[in-house]
């Protein structure tokens, strides 16, 4: 009676251990998987980031070229009043 009591317990041992494999494995393939899209990442990120530069580089120009004009017309603008502002005071005291 002893000896199939034993033999009972290994085979159910045994299923638990399958059944605790098969999430084991899952879960070191996706470490591995994980392991390797790094290193791909990686070097894609960096080609990514190339362009990411270049793109930036091209909308600084343009955004430059846009609002450059704006900004002399306004400066200038505010250096007229300014003068004039300052020659009428001058007068206005005189």
């Amino acid at each position: 009676m002893g000896t199939a009591r034993d033999i009972a317990l290994i085979f159910l041992s045994i299923q638990g251990l399958v059944m605790a494999l098969i999430p084991l494995a899952l879960i070191c393939g996706l470490a591995y998987g994980i392991y390797r899209l790094r290193l791909l990442a990686e070097e894609y990120l960096k080609l990514a980031h190339g362009y990411a530069q270049i793109a930036h580089d091209y909308v600084e120009r343009a955004s430059s070229a846009i609002a450059r004009p704006l900004i002399d017309i306004h400066a200038k603008s505010c250096m007229v009043t300014t003068i004039v502002t300052k020659l009428v005071s001058r007068r206005a005291v005189e």
